[in-house]
């Protein structure tokens, strides 16, 4: 199984507890942690405690250390009620190949394989139009021939869209129901890994760099992997051109400070699309600018 399925596989809220109560007490044993988190006299059966737990170990949130339950190293390094360095944290422990075993000849979805091939799914079509219930989704995969499909049920979709808020690829769009998926939080968080602040760098040489650490962006394995499943894909895709969802995301990040976008003739030049892939502005250059 993996993340999307939360009746059998845990919950983010849960998640979040038991990391709160090893952080502030230290590696303890696992049925101390349950009852810290889940008391009996709160919780008669404490499946989802345990559950999460077991998911979060596979993936590599929790290590068994000299037989007590204790945070792996990178969780552990982020300050207790630093959030947005914990999603970044998750967002690389959820990205990488180890708990993407899809990627390989047998071709299963577990651990956070079902979120990944879901995102790469989601990240490549037009955010503005983009459904915002299960019954459009399920519609969407049908018209494109989605194979196999990243959303088997509603209840991985709602699964999806809890976890895509907190790993900064969506967020909740105030002025109209349902959740925008854009990944600006995600791509800001990996950015000091590929780019030093005020470095400039061309987009050609950005964009593989980009899809590197986040692979489920433009070009990137676990898309390129989604792609290839599709029969009917909404439109067709173009070296000079980057998604709509990525578009959206460096124009958000350079209103923000934290980019800023050049167009130099002399260079080559890349499209961000708007809504319907509409082409909107043409980009040669990218600088981190160290705001935001």
């Amino acid at each position: 199984m993996s993340i999307l399925n939360r009746p059998s596989d845990g919950l983010l809220s849960v998640l979040l507890a038991v990391r709160r109560a090893i952080a502030a007490f230290g590696a303890m044993d696992e049925a101390k942690v349950i009852a810290l988190c889940a008391p009996p006299s709160v919780v008669s059966e404490p499946d989802m405690i345990r559950k999460t737990i077991t998911r979060w170990k596979q993936i590599g949130f929790f290590e068994d250390r000299n037989g007590k339950l204790d945070l792996a190293p990178g969780i552990a390094s982020v300050a207790l009620d630093d959030l947005r360095s914990l999603r970044s944290e998750l967002l690389k422990l959820v990205l990488s190949q180890e708990n993407n075993p899809w990627l390989s000849s047998d071709g299963t979805e577990s651990k956070a394989g079902d979120w990944t091939r879901a995102a790469a799914w989601v990240l490549s079509q037009d955010l503005f139009s983009f459904p915002t219930d299960y019954a459009g989704v399920e519609a969407l995969q049908e018209r494109q021939g989605v194979e196999p499909k990243v959303f088997a049920n509603d209840t991985r979709w709602h699964g999806f869209v809890e976890w895509s808020a907190f790993l900064g690829i969506a967020w909740n769009w105030k002025s109209r129901t349902g959740t925008m998926f854009e990944p600006g939080f995600a791509v800001e968080a990996v950015l000091p890994s590929i780019l030093r602040s005020a470095e400039q760098i061309a987009m050609p040489d950005f964009l593989p760099r980009l899809a590197a650490v986040l692979p489920v962006i433009d070009s990137g394995i676990y898309a390129d992997a989604v792609q290839q499943g599709l029969r009917r894909p909404w439109r067709t895709s173009r070296p000079d051109h980057l998604s709509p969802c990525l578009s959206a995301a460096l124009a958000r990040l350079e209103a923000g400070g934290v980019v800023r976008m050049e167009t130099r003739s002399d260079a080559p030049q890349v499209w961000l699309l708007g809504q319907s892939g509409r082409e909107r502005r043409q980009i040669s250059h990218i600088i981190r600018t160290g705001g935001g």
